[in-house]
């Protein structure tokens, strides 16, 4: 029944875009009672989360044909009620299929209630998405709701189910010792009549090696790059990083678009992490700002393009300088892209100098264009140089001095994307770099120069509307291996 209607509903007009499947997907859990989540990334999967989620109760099935009918009118509902003709009669209370018996449900659900207020949400749920593999889960759910959520979702190849890792996890987040003993006594109990207890042990040996790294945000990658078609158009690839802490970003839905067309391509992948991002976070150990980044991964033709600027709205609100909400970063599509063993090493060199010794910066300006050479050489021999600072690189000499020093491993650049750095702006630079104490602060330092320089009583000739800040880490990589045309092969429209 999964895969008739699965292939049903994936031949309807209305789930063509992602858009339209989250109508689809809100109005079918209006109806259904209870929340029907889609990701808006792939269409198959976005239809089997709905056709599972109606699946899962009693009736839902007949409240899929209804909105079906709400949608594409009653020639389609017709065809999709025949479907339904020779289904078996959906279980009653008390017999759902599942691998967990109505007892193991009652007393988790029972435990989870007794361990709530101790049992962060946010990280509950940031943990069990990366316990599997990145899937998508609502953000705002509690521990006992989060548990419903998953209760009949498919077990992962070792053979847990969600819901019991779920219970895991909540144990190891549990502040009272004896609630977190009786969330463990559960799991190794199922474990034990399942046969998977050495699967239990292999998963909590996994996550005792993890290391959470605190300065990995969320994040929304955007790889854009010519279409390669001659039609001047532009292909935008995004990847969202949805847990703090690890960095596993998925895939979002590409498209094809004109730089112009830019904007309203980044608000749409910003669309899809709103509700992952969403969710409230627990306190920064230390106390830090860290907004979601967006990173901006660009040919080098593009580095000078002002993507900090591109606007988007919230609600019915003007428009706003990406900028002001999101720290914006950029990075290079070449780098990123190459498997020049050397260039890679000399990268991960440099920012390693970086963050052991903060930053030292090399300049260049004008004045060095008749010694492009040389200044490449010293730029080579010295590593301990972990920045430059530089004139805007629209420029082909400044364009030539930012590729050797992305060659030579620089992950730090800033230049003022209006042409020639003058000396007074490079100093607001070098303020900007003593005024934090480790470089892992300096993308929240280049965020607050642009918030405060978006403020209506300020000058817009301030730097902090002009900089261009390249800020790009080796140990944060996405996969951009592309073939020629195989955009054509994705879901997604162009």
């Amino acid at each position: 029944m999964l895969l008739q209607l699965t292939a049903a509903l994936c031949e309807l007009s209305c789930m063509e875009d992602a858009q339209g499947r989250t109508q689809f997907a809100t109005v079918l859990g209006e109806q259904l009672g209870r929340p029907v989540d889609v990701r808006g990334v792939r269409l198959r999967e976005d239809v089997v989360a709905m056709v599972r989620a109606a699946l899962n109760v009693v009736g839902g099935e007949r409240v899929l044909v209804r909105v079906v009918e709400v949608f594409e009118g009653a020639a389609p509902a017709d065809e999709l009620d025949r479907l339904l003709a020779p289904a078996a009669p959906a279980p009653t209370a008390g017999t759902l299929p599942g691998p967990l018996s109505g007892h193991d449900q009652s007393t988790a659900r029972s435990l989870l209630a007794d361990a709530k207020g101790e049992v962060s949400a946010a990280r509950l749920r940031d943990a069990l998405v990366e316990d599997l593999n990145g899937l998508y889960l609502p953000a705002g759910l509690s521990p006992e709701q989060l548990f419903a959520h998953v209760l009949e979702w498919n077990a992962q190849p070792d053979g847990l189910p969600p819901a019991v890792l779920l219970v895991d996890l909540a144990a190891g987040l549990a502040a009272v010792p004896g609630h977190r003993t009786a969330l463990v006594k559960w799991v190794d109990g199922w474990a034990q009549r399942a046969g998977l207890s050495e699967a239990v042990g292999r998963r909590r040996a996994e996550r005792t090696a993890s290391v959470s790294d605190p300065d990995i945000p969320c994040c929304l990658i955007v790889a854009v790059e010519p279409a390669r078609d001659g039609s001047g158009e532009f292909v935008v690839r995004p990847w969202l990083n949805t847990v703090p802490g690890h960095w596993d970003p998925q895939p979002g839905e590409p498209a094809t678009t004109t730089l112009d067309g830019l904007g309203p391509a980044v608000e749409r992948a910003l669309r899809q992490g709103a509700r992952l991002w969403s969710a409230p976070r627990d306190p920064d150990p230390v106390g830090r700002e860290q907004p979601t980044y967006v990173e901006f991964v660009l040919p080098y033709d593009l580095l000078n393009h002002d993507v900090a600027g591109l606007r988007f709205a919230t609600g019915h609100g003007r428009p706003l300088p990406l900028g002001l909400k999101y720290g914006v970063h950029l990075r290079s599509l070449e780098r990123m892209r190459t498997d020049d063993v050397l260039v890679r090493r000399q990268w991960q060199e440099r920012w390693h100098a970086l963050r052991q010794n903060g930053v030292t910066v090399h300049s260049w300006s004008g004045s060095d264009a008749q010694r492009l050479d040389a200044w490449h050489t010293s730029l080579a021999g010295e590593s301990d140089h972990t920045a430059v600072v530089l004139d805007a690189p629209a420029d082909t000499s400044a364009l030539e001095a930012l590729k050797a020093a992305i060659a030579e491993g620089i992950a730090l650049a800033i230049w003022d994307r209006r042409g020639v750095f003058i000396e007074e702006r490079r100093e607001v630079v070098t303020a900007v770099f003593a005024s934090v104490p480790i470089a892992a602060q300096i993308p929240m330092a280049i965020h607050r120069l642009r918030r405060k320089a978006e403020h209506p009583a300020q000058s817009p000739d301030l730097l902090g509307r002009h900089i261009a800040f390249f800020w790009d880490d080796p140990t944060r990589l996405v996969d951009i291996q592309t073939d020629d045309g195989d955009l054509a092969s994705e879901e997604a429209p162009a």
